[in-house]
This record gives C-alpha cells, sequence and structure tokens, in this order.
C-alpha cells in the first residue's frame, strides 16, 4: 500500500498573539493532567497520552509547561507535582480544593524565566476565599519549589470560578474571580512586578449566592480577550456573558443566557471557540439515578440577548456526565466526561452546530479516568491558529495563519539558515523544503492594526515512517476470551523503539483522519468475518509524516460440537464408563483431541471415577505457524456416579404406602410389577388390602431394589355355610411367607377365647371345639410379627 503524507491530515497548531514586540512563546499548554491520573500531551501537534500523572482530582486542576512546550508542574489546587511526578518542595497544603469547579490556575510571572504564582480558590465558599502561593523554578536543582509565599490570601469568600487572559499590554495577565453573596468580579493585574492585591471590581450582573453549591461552574474569558463567560450551577441555573476591557480589567454589558431546565446541575463548564465567536456550555440534568447531558452551543456574533439565546444549538446530548470544556493548542476543544477512558472533541469548534463535528469518544486515555475538571489556561493563549502540513522530510512543507485581526504584513523565519536565502519569506501561506530532518524554531512576525505581534513554534520535520509488510493475524470466531492482540503481528524493532507511535484503525479514512481508533489493540473483540486492519505508524515529533500498513484478521469457524453431556457409573458394580467426543461432522481424522484432565488423545475414553471431563476438539485444518493451537471447542463432559437404592422403611398408614429410600441415584418406582408402570412419586394410596411388592429402580441403570409390604385389613362379616363363599375369617395382608408368626386370637362378647388361628391358615370356620357357633359379634387381637396391633369386631352370619 502507498504511504500516506501530511497532504491528507492536517495538524491544527495554537499560537497566541502578543500585542508587544516581546518574545514569547505559547506552548504553556502544551501538557495536561487531570482526572484520575490522565494526561495528555499536545507537544506532537496532536494530543497524546501520558500514562506518569500522579494527580487524582473529582474537579479542579492546572497544569503549566516552559514556552518550549517542557512540562514544568502541575497541581490539583492542594498539592503540586514538579515535572518527574514527585511532590514539589513545600508543595503540600495549598487551599485549594479537589472538589472546587477550578481549584487552581497557574500564571507565570512576566518577565521572569522562573517565578509562576499558582491562585487557588475553595470550594462552596469556602473560608480560604481566593489565595495564591508562589513557585520558583530555580530550586531544588530546576524542579522548582514552592517558597514561603504560599496561600497568601487575596479574597473571601468567593465562588470557585477563576480564569486568566493576557491584558491590553501583551505582557501583563489578567486573573479574574468572583465574590459570593454578590455580583462583584475581581480582576488582579499580574505584572513584572508581581501581584496587584488591590483588584480591579465590576459590580456587574447577577448576584451569586445563596446555597453554596451555587458557587460551582466555570468561567472563562474568549481568547480575543473581550469577553468573559461566567457559568452559575444549581439554584443560580444561568451563563452571563461579558464585555471584557483588557486594559482596565472591567466586565460590562451582561447578556443573560437562563434556557435550562435542571437545578441540579444545570449548566457547569464553558468554552469560547477560537475565533472568539462562538460559546459552548455544558449542562448536566440529575434526575434520581437519571443522569443526561448536554452542550450548547450559541452565536455571539448575533446583535440581541434574544438572538443569541435562540441561536442555541444542541451538538451532543447522551447519558452520564459532562464537565469542563477546553480549547488545546491543535485548535480543538476537549470535554470532560466523568467516569470515562475517554475524552469528548469538539473537532471544528469555530463552525456552527453539527459542522462543530462533536466526537463522543474522540479520544481514548490508556485506561486513565476523566472527571470533571479539565486544567484551565491563559485564555489568550489560543487566539491565533497556526496550520502546517506535510511535515514529513523531503515534503514541501505548507504554512498558513487563521485569525480574526486583519493581517498588514507577515515574515515567516523557518530556522532552517541551511537552505539560504528560502529560509525567509513573507508571503501570507508560504511553503518551504526543509534541509534536513529536525525541529525547527519557527519564528512569525506580524503586523496588524499598527504593531508587531511575533509568534513562536517548534516544528519538527521527521523521516518517513516505513511501511510494514505484515503477516496476517489468524483468529477463530467465538473462541476462549474471543480477542486478539493487534501487537503481535508487529516487528518488535517498530514496536519497542520510542520514536513511533502506533494506532490500529478498522477502515483507511478513520486511519488517515486519526479518529475512531482502536481502543485496546491487545484485546481486540473477534470479529464475526475477515476484516483488514490499518495500522498508522507516524513518527512521535509529527503526527502528519506517517505511514499506513495493513493486515487481516482472518476469522475460521471452530468445531461443531455438543457442548455439554451427562453420563452415569454405578458405585455398586464397581464399573467405569466410557465417554466421548461426542457427535461431530465426518470424517474424525479432521480433527485432534485433547482430554484436558487425563492428557489422552483419542476420541473416547474410560473413567471410573466421578468429575468434569473437558475434551479440547480442534479441527485440523486451522492449524498453522500463525495460530498454532487451531481453532477448538471445548466439551464438557459430567460424570455422575449412581447406585442401587437402599430402602430404609415403608410407611404405611391406613391404604397408602410411603417407601423411604436413600442412596447417590435418581429413583422411580412401581407397585407389584417389576416389569410395569415406574413413577417419580414414592407414594401410593388407596392400596387394595393384601400382600405387595415395591420396585425401586434407579434412572441411571445401576439396579433395581424390591421389598415386600402389607395392607392389613379385616373382614366386617363372614357366612361359614359351606357355599365357599366367606365360609372363613382371616387377617388380610399376612401369609405363611408375609409375618407368619402374627398372632391371631377370637373372642365372643363376654371376652372368652374361642380359638387362635395362624398366618398361614385359612382362617376361623365359625365352630368351636367342631360344633357351629351361633350368629353373632365377635372379637379379635391380632399381634403382627413387625409388632403392630389391631383389634376390633367382625359378624358371623348364618
Amino acid at each position: 500500500m502507498p504511504d500516506h503524507k501530511s497532504s491528507i491530515k492536517n495538524i491544527f497548531l495554537i499560537f497566541c498573539f502578543i500585542f508587544s514586540t516581546t518574545t514569547k512563546a505559547q506552548n504553556e499548554t502544551a501538557h495536561w493532567f487531570f482526572g484520575e491520573n490522565a494526561g495528555l500531551n499536545f507537544n506532537t501537534g496532536f494530543p497524546t497520552v501520558n500514562l506518569s500523572g500522579e494527580i487524582v482530582t473529582t474537579e479542579g486542576c492546572s497544569t503549566i509547561s516552559s514556552k518550549q512546550g517542557q512540562l514544568l508542574f502541575y497541581s490539583d489546587g492542594i498539592t503540586v507535582w514538579n515535572k518527574d511526578h514527585q511532590v514539589m518542595l513545600n508543595g503540600t497544603g495549598l487551599n485549594g480544593d479537589d472538589s472546587s469547579t477550578q481549584s487552581a490556575i497557574i500564571i507565570p510571572r512576566p518577565g521572569s524565566s522562573t517565578i509562576y504564582y499558582i491562585f487557588t480558590v475553595d470550594a462552596r465558599a469556602g473560608e480560604h476565599g481566593l489565595q495564591y502561593s508562589e513557585v520558583d523554578m530555580s530550586l531544588d536543582g530546576g524542579l522548582g519549589a514552592v517558597t514561603d509565599n504560599k496561600n497568601i490570601p487575596l479574597a473571601t469568600p468567593t465562588t470557585e470560578k477563576i480564569t486568566a487572559v493576557e491584558s491590553a499590554d501583551g505582557e501583563s495577565i489578567w486573573v479574574i474571580g468572583h465574590r459570593w453573596n454578590s455580583n462583584r468580579f475581581i480582576a488582579y493585574l499580574v505584572s513584572d512586578t508581581g501581584i496587584n492585591t488591590t483588584p480591579v471590581t465590576s459590580s456587574v450582573g447577577s448576584v451569586h449566592g445563596g446555597d453554596v453549591n451555587n458557587s460551582i461552574g466555570y468561567l472563562k474569558a474568549s481568547p480575543n480577550r473581550e469577553k468573559i463567560a461566567s457559568v452559575k450551577s444549581y439554584t443560580n441555573n444561568e451563563t452571563q456573558v461579558f464585555d471584557f476591557n483588557a486594559a482596565t480589567g472591567i466586565l460590562s454589558n451582561p447578556i443573560t443566557i437562563s434556557n435550562y431546565i435542571s437545578e441540579d446541575l444545570g449548566p457547569y463548564g464553558c468554552e469560547f471557540s477560537p475565533n472568539s465567536n462562538l460559546l459552548y456550555i455544558s449542562e448536566i440534568i440529575r434526575d434520581g439515578e437519571i443522569e443526561i447531558s448536554k452542550i450548547h452551543q450559541y452565536d455571539l456574533t448575533l446583535s440581541t440577548q434574544t438572538q443569541i439565546i435562540n441561536s442555541d444549538v444542541i451538538i451532543t446530548q447522551e447519558d452520564g456526565l459532562l464537565g469542563a470544556i477546553q480549547q488545546a493548542l491543535d485548535g480543538k476543544i476537549y470535554v470532560a466526561k466523568f467516569g470515562s477512558t475517554s475524552i469528548g472533541i469538539i473537532n471544528a469548534p469555530n463552525e456552527i452546530g453539527a459542522n462543530a463535528n462533536y466526537e463522543m469518544e474522540g479520544l481514548y486515555l490508556g485506561g486513565k479516568l476523566c472527571r470533571l475538571g479539565l486544567p484551565p489556561f491563559i485564555q489568550s493563549y489560543f487566539f491565533a491558529t497556526n496550520i502546517f502540513n506535510n511535515t514529513c522530510f523531503g515534503d514541501s512543507t505548507e504554512f498558513s495563519i487563521d485569525t480574526s485581526t486583519t493581517i498588514d504584513s507577515i515574515t515567516w523565519d523557518f530556522g532552517d539558515p541551511a537552505s539560504g536565502t528560502n529560509n525567509i519569506s513573507t508571503n501570507l501561506a508560504p511553503t518551504h523544503i526543509f534541509s534536513a530532518p529536525g525541529t525547527y524554531a519557527i519564528t512569525i512576525s506580524i503586523v496588524t492594526q499598527g504593531e508587531t505581534q511575533l509568534v513562536y513554534r517548534s516544528l519538527s520535520i521527521s523521516g518517513q515512517p516505513p511501511v510494514m509488510d505484515l503477516n496476517n493475524l489468524i483468529s477463530c470466531e467465538s473462541q476462549g476470551n474471543n480477542s486478539n492482540d493487534l501487537t503481535s503481528i508487529i516487528p518488535d524493532a517498530i514496536l519497542n523503539d520510542p520514536d513511533f507511535i502506533l494506532t490500529f484503525y478498522e477502515n483507511q479514512m478513520d486511519a488517515i483522519d486519526r479518529v475512531n481508533g482502536i481502543n485496546s489493540p491487545s484485546f481486540y473483540n473477534t470479529p464475526s468475518e475477515n476484516q483488514t486492519i490499518y495500522v498508522r505508524l507516524e513518527n512521535n515529533i509529527g503526527s502528519d509524516c506517517f505511514s499506513l500498513s495493513t493486515f487481516q484478521i482472518i476469522v475460521n469457524t471452530p468445531p461443531v460440537i455438543e457442548p455439554f453431556e451427562d453420563v452415569f457409573f454405578c458405585d455398586n458394580q464397581n464399573s467405569d464408563v466410557t465417554i466421548d467426543v461426542g457427535t461431530l461432522l465426518p470424517p474424525l481424522s479432521n480433527y485432534s483431541f485433547l482430554w484436558i484432565d487425563t492428557n489422552e488423545t483419542t476420541a473416547q475414553i474410560t473413567v471410573d471415577q466421578a468429575g468434569s471431563y473437558t475434551v479440547r476438539i480442534t479441527a485440523t485444518a486451522t492449524i498453522t505457524v500463525d495460530n498454532p493451537d487451531g481453532c477448538y471447542a471445548d466439551r464438557i463432559v459430567n460424570v455422575s456416579s449412581s447406585n442401587i437404592a437402599t430402602i430404609n422403611h415403608i410407611n404405611i398408614t391406613g391404604t397408602t404406602a410411603i417407601v423411604l429410600v436413600s442412596g447417590l441415584g435418581d429413583y422411580e418406582f412401581s407397585l407389584d410389577d417389576i416389569n410395569g408402570f415406574y413413577q417419580d412419586p414414592n407414594i401410593f394410596n388407596n392400596l387394595e388390602p393384601g400382600i405387595h411388592t415395591v420396585y425401586v429402580r434407579d434412572k441411571n441403570s445401576c439396579g433395581i431394589i424390591e421389598q415386600t409390604f402389607s395392607i392389613i385389613d379385616f373382614p366386617s362379616y363372614f357366612t361359614p355355610n359351606g357355599d365357599l363363599v366367606n365360609d372363613f375369617w382371616q387377617v388380610k395382608g399376612i401369609s405363611s411367607e408375609f409375618q407368619p408368626n402374627s398372632l391371631i386370637y377370637i373372642y365372643n362378647r363376654y371376652g372368652k377365647l374361642i380359638t387362635q388361628i395362624k398366618a398361614d391358615s385359612r382362617g376361623w370356620d365359625g365352630t368351636l371345639n367342631g360344633k357351629p357357633l351361633p350368629s353373632n359379634d365377635y372379637w379379635f387381637f391380632v399381634t403382627l410379627e413387625d409388632g403392630r396391633i389391631y383389634k376390633d369386631h367382625f359378624t358371623l352370619k348364618r
């Protein structure tokens, strides 16, 4: 496949205009640390994930880099970490709060290369309010330390809001907050002499007060320094946009946007588009367990408050909490997604409506978690966007600049003196072929409105990454954990080379545009059919210098098997059982077998122990060098032991018999016929008097056991008249074979013993000493051999 160079992909890099001739770079926003150990690095012109961050914060966070884009330190408003991700000297105990919306913002002291100020705001209008602490980067061997100027009070109580923007002189910086239970904005000027602790006050807009949760919400300045947006959450539930005078620090002319439906949380984050024309607001709607978020877009170029409110476009509505919205060096706006391992991206934030191109799962954070906050910066750093195209060595690199101001003239110094006179250009959109790979310091001198502005940026020209000749990845449908390691087919020399960034995509255009990447290539789910995977290999110093390689995931189907079977063997027979691989598409020679528990490799085995036996059935045609295990399916044969029943007792009540048994098996019962009908219940009702045999059969063919029992009954009369019908009286349910030693006594009505009969006899014939007795009632007393006793009477009729 041909390689794809930078002409396919535009990388947007953000610059700030400096309204003086003082040199100043705009890479201070290159590093971000936020959420639960999440981090991003924008130095390559696009965000790469940094997994080294130590910060764990629900909301507030701040990061600062050098003018060359090197990480200096970061903070959650409580703890400060240095560039080595160690706690900075004296860097604990700041009075911000990780649950404060904008717990901290870091401001470099103008004119100093070593002094920085961390401004902190307490949570929920807390007692610490707005404070600052000083960091001196010349201390601790260049790692920096918080000085004794720590937790210096400025104002209390305040809301959780803070923002910063350059002043009109292009050097000083306004740091802006808001008083609590007040409508006063407070703006502190940071200059080369330090912090002016007497703020410029603007009593304008609505009062921030009431429930302390109303102190929540973001404050942002526009990149062009002309607007301030203030978000009020919970019951205040509105956003106000003010004009801002960068020369005086005064806010004025509020417009109010209050078309939100929720007072829990309601509006939360805000951000201006790079051209300052559009305003984005995140809104959180919570109702019990339901959490939904929206991002609103408003057009600030419209004339009236009503027109601005009516311009509202919902660019996304999704489940969960969307928090901070923050612009970055690449000209895109990033959206915090609470509890997610991805961050949302507004890819074209200067465009209206759907053209803004919001990407819900814009960038995977390498397994780290986003929370509600993202680091704020000096907003005017994002005033102008510079575009570089074609940054592979040998390309004709294209330059252009996008800004809302009118450019009178421009001079480009490409930092490439080896190219001779071609090193300088006065074209608005020049091109340049760099003399060698490397990092070049680009200087752009812009004359606009009679002032000269300098913009500095580093540009890396890198060699073209190689196109890789990759083997296909053989996979098996629905096998094991159903995932594949896409990185396994990448050569180690590429995979372990820190100079390369490797990403995977499911289609070519996504790979070219660097969107919708495969987040977890080491655990890629097996597709349902063959899939082409696109591998983007780029130099880590330039994202638009890349190559595309491809390979296929070849999906084979595992054998179709009978996955489970239950088998029994009989303990009482000291037997074993043969188990097998089940029914397979013939011939068996197409498969190999491995019984995991016994290591046998035949289609059937014999076992004499209960348990679960797993056989791995592999289609031999799928075994290759790339897939040595082949495609297989596991069949489980559950072997259970059974045995013949033991009849413990037969409970007899009247004409009902209950057969009580024990044993390992599953038993069924039949009465008086070993080959007759067997039932699952062990109860037989309404039995005829007499002797019965119950048969208990093991359902798993481990044998039948039988036992005889009797239902005892007594005739209520007899007629010994020689007609051979009822000529004898005898107890029913006993015999010479069943309870033959039972005792049967017959008495007359006066209690005189008439006779004793045996269980194996025909019974009493109604005589005494050979003489017939008269019709009358007679009494019997029966003691069965099993101990049961019966007594009652019957009638002799003649």
